[in-house]
């Protein structure tokens, strides 16, 4: 601190005041990271970025920005880097992150993680999504920690059974500067980013910095591209011994062509031509391999020919780059675009997400601080459009309009009332026509953090926290014309007065989703951290109690006994007893649209205790913990049976279902051995969740629905270690996860064997490792590999993809030397040896007593891993 300010603050600090202000440990929100800054004092990270030797009585993993910006490609989601971490799983669906993936925490998935940028939740307000392609740019995040199989006191998360991402910004330069990054790669890749540093400014030395990116790359197979527009800002004002304050800015812009995803399933009796004729790949789960041939453009000839959906067809199948129509003819009931369902137009993916973060301490009395954290977000996404066929005279396209004279009242897209419209200007309502249909969301979120921190003495420190996370979220699927030529119009699908909006014969927009949810949490947290006999043992005694509020709000009619969604301004024809309505000409029950209100609140404990035996070096911990995970908005919007006669037959229907929320309890016992160039770490953990809630397919009503199931039983083993011998350093990592279904999960009127299986998608082992090499500080050389064993896309265990392993390469070389300061030029190689394996996997929970998927409407699929991908860095500063 320069400035005459903040030196008139400091006059007259205390030693623990300038403790306080002292830069924080790192964790959670601002009052987190202020009680570790007092209680864990000398956190330090390894000098590969990897590790941490903080004394905590919890297994957390720590990354830093120097192996962010060399282990991965610029630009590249920095969840990619939480593959070199124990007990995470981390797949890309494209070579550099734009279009997201999937991640898995000690077996539990992305729904179940929270993730925090500064204290903030990141998490989808209503499904707890986590969109790894929305993250800040790797180049201005300072460091990212996971717990794993636990959250801290005051984590701002409705279902983080599986664990915690918290993701710290970097802070603004002291000094005035420049930064620019240039890379270029494979597939078309080009990104720049530019970062402006204020340095110290104005009487009051505020400093604050500005950054640019701009990445685009064409898809690695199969037509259209990945772009990503990303703005960050953030103001620090240092107040001295008072504290300090920051705000803090992000806006990120995607615009994404879908990749498909391979069906691939075992080889069961039961397959229709359909099915064999779209499959790429069939695997037998009984060992003898893949009857297929999975080379790069092969058609896969034991599968009854070829399919005209595609362009290609085996390995690189994508979705296709035309859709050929036919002209309409006037009278006839034509069917103009059959074969566009696999057209990449359509299939895109948009985001436009937006944050604004302020975050403070102020010191108090020398022994009481405040943290106040606000933030607000705003997201619009459609999370996957996709192309459709409809008919001119459907139900929902007449709406509520009555029969009237025979011709159409204007044409082109004109009416006839009570009969449909013409929506493709032949002439005629008898068609069925090809539409575009994003499910588009949009969310207003507000968020608060409080923290009162009372250090009694330098043993003793109490939290007490309040957070508020409040959320709205609009829901909609509202159809759109599209160019038979350039597809979409508006990638968001229709705007309010645009002539690309299908209209019913009332004017109401055509929609096969529409609801309103407000997601509310209120939350008090307590904590207490104590030191006793000379600080060799250490307690952690607290809990936190969410008060969860979910505000439903459906527009449409639902499907009894499902969420299958009927959007209409029809009038019902029949009240039936269930408490549901019919339409004329159809037998389907609908539940009607509603409100309605769910709450769930639960105490949660945790407790911590950490054994220094011997200093730092030796580190006994164990830690208990319980979490809760509410409903998704998803899981309520269905309708559900309330009663049934004897014979099985539904006598009422709710329109939202009560599903109950998952609970966990979470014990870790650890052993962690740190010295400055040996550091390893043992830890056996045990997670128990209760009513986990899963997907079903009903064969009776051709849906699937959501419902609690007894509960899953997580346990297993990590171990990582660091080690340095001159100018060498060796990391590795190995973890085994053990997700066993406790129960047999009810499916399609039966119940499929899950009783002790693996749970779909979660691998039970899988190690890691990273070799470094420096010559004289200028050249560093990385070479990082990871294998990850065989994943189950099917509860049952019947189908799964085959374990892989992919080895990344990186090459630093600092141009100090040539006149250019912290500049640098860096080339990174991922998956150096070309391996073909599936990342992401799409699992099933339709399942038919033979143990095949005959009768299922869907089938897994899986996305192929990136291929071979080369990438150059120019990092220029001044």
């Amino acid at each position: 601190m320069t400035n005459r300010f903040a030196k008139f603050l400091m006059q007259g600090a205390s030693p623990l005041m300038l403790l306080a202000i002292a830069q924080p440990a790192f964790a959670q929100s601002s009052g987190t990271e202020q009680v570790e800054t007092v209680v864990v004092t000398g956190e330090k990270v390894s000098a590969n970025g990897l590790m941490n030797n903080a004394p905590i009585s919890k297994e957390r993993s720590t990354i830093t920005s120097e192996f962010l910006n060399s282990a991965i490609p610029a630009g590249q989601t920095p969840f990619a880097a939480l593959n070199f971490m124990p007990g995470v799983n981390f797949t890309n669906n494209d070579p550099y992150g734009s279009s997201g993936g999937d991640i898995r925490i000690h077996g539990q998935d992305g729904n179940h993680i929270s993730v925090t940028l500064d204290g903030m939740p990141l998490n989808d307000t209503g499904n707890y999504a986590t969109y790894t392609n929305q993250i800040i740019d790797p180049e201005i995040i300072d460091r990212i920690s996971v717990n794993q199989g636990s959250t801290d006191v005051d984590s701002p998360t409705a279902a983080a059974t599986g664990g915690v991402v918290a993701i710290k910004s970097d802070m603004p330069h002291e000094e005035f500067g420049a930064e620019a990054v240039v890379s270029a790669g494979s597939y078309g890749d080009q990104r720049y980013l530019g970062r402006i540093d204020s340095g110290e400014i104005g009487p009051w030395g505020t400093r604050g910095f500005l950054t640019y990116s701009y990445q685009s790359n064409d898809k690695f197979k199969g037509p259209g591209y990945m772009r990503k527009v990303q703005v960050n800002g953030k103001i620090y004002q240092d107040l001295g011994a008072v504290g300090w304050i920051t705000l803090a800015a992000h806006w990120n812009s995607n615009r994404n062509n879908a990749v498909y995803a391979l069906d691939y399933a075992p080889n069961t009796t039961g397959f229709t031509a359909a099915l064999a004729n779209q499959t790429d790949l069939i695997h037998n789960p009984n060992g003898s391999g893949y009857i297929a041939n999975p080379l790069p453009g092969a058609v896969p000839t034991n599968l009854g020919g070829t399919n005209t959906n595609f362009d290609t067809l085996g390995w690189d199948r994508d979705f296709r780059q035309t859709c050929p129509t036919t002209t309409p003819v006037s009278g006839v009931a034509d069917n103009t675009q059959t074969t566009c369902s696999f057209w990449t137009r359509p299939r895109v993916n948009p985001s436009d997400t937006g944050n604004v973060r302020f975050q403070s301490l102020f010191n108090l009395t020398d022994a009481l601080t405040l943290t106040a954290d606000a933030n607000f977000q705003y997201v619009e996404a459609t999370g996957g459009s996709t192309f459709f066929t409809f008919k001119e005279n459907a139900g929902q396209q007449i709406g509520s309009s009555v029969i009237a004279g025979p011709a159409l009242t204007t044409t082109p897209y004109g009416c006839i009332a009570g009969r449909g419209c013409d929506l493709n200007g032949d002439g005629d309502v008898l068609d069925t026509v090809g539409l575009f249909q994003p499910s588009l969301t949009q969310t207003h979120r507000y968020g608060a953090n409080v923290s009162l921190i009372y250090r009694l003495d330098e043993n003793n420190t109490v939290q007490a926290a309040y957070t508020l996370d409040w959320g709205d979220h609009r829901q909609t699927g509202a159809a759109a014309f599209v160019d038979p030529v350039n597809g979409p119009y508006n990638a968001f699908g229709p705007v309010s007065g645009q002539s690309h909006a299908v209209l019913d014969a009332t004017g109401v927009p055509l929609r096969f989703r529409d609801r309103l949810s407000y997601a509310i949490m209120n939350q008090a947290a307590f904590d207490y951290e104590g030191k006793f006999f000379d600080q060799s043992l250490r307690t952690s005694i607290g809990f936190r109690m969410p008060f969860l509020e979910r505000d439903l709000n459906n527009h449409c009619y639902i499907q009894a006994g499902s969420s299958t969604a009927y959007c209409t301004t029809q009038v019902p024809s029949a009240n039936n007893s269930d408490g549901t309505v019919s339409f004329a000409g159809s037998a389907t029950h609908y539940s009607p649209p509603v409100s309605a209100v769910r709450t769930y609140n639960k105490f949660l404990p945790h407790l911590g205790v950490t054994w220094l035996p011997l200093g730092d070096e030796h580190q006994f911990f164990s830690s208990y913990t319980q979490e809760i995970a509410a409903p998704r908005t998803d899981n309520l919007y269905q309708s559900v049976c309330t009663a049934t006669t004897p014979a099985g037959v539904c006598t009422s229907y709710s329109p939202f279902a009560n599903t109950k929320p998952e609970t966990s309890t979470s014990y870790q016992y650890g052993y962690r051995y740190m010295t400055s160039d040996l550091q390893l770490a043992l830890i056996q953990w045990n997670t128990q969740v209760k009513n986990r809630i899963v997907s079903s397919f009903d064969q009776i009503t051709n849906t699937y629905f959501d419902h609690n199931v007894p509960g899953i039983n997580f346990w297993g083993t990590d171990l990582e270690g660091n080690y340095f011998l001159g100018d060498w350093g060796f990391y590795a990592n190995a973890s085994y996860t053990r997700a066993r279904i406790i129960s047999n999960i009810p499916v399609g009127g039966g119940a499929a064997p899950t009783l002790n299986k693996q749970l779909s998608e979660t691998p039970k082992w899988s190690t890691a490792g990273r070799v470094t090499y420096k010559i004289d500080d200028e050249v560093n050389f990385g070479l990082g590999a990871k294998w990850v064993s065989r994943r189950y896309q099917t509860e049952d265990n019947n189908a799964f993809v085959p374990d892989y392993y992919t080895v990344n390469a990186d090459v630093n070389w600092n141009l100090s030397r040539f006149g250019f300061p912290d500049s640098s030029l860096r080339l990174n190689v991922d998956n150096l040896f070309d391996k073909h394996y599936f990342s992401s996997v799409g699992t099933q929970t339709c399942w038919v007593p033979n143990g095949s998927f005959s009768g299922c409407t869907s089938y897994p699929t899986a996305y192929e891993g990136s291929p071979r991908t080369a990438q150059v860095t120019l990092t220029a500063r001044y």
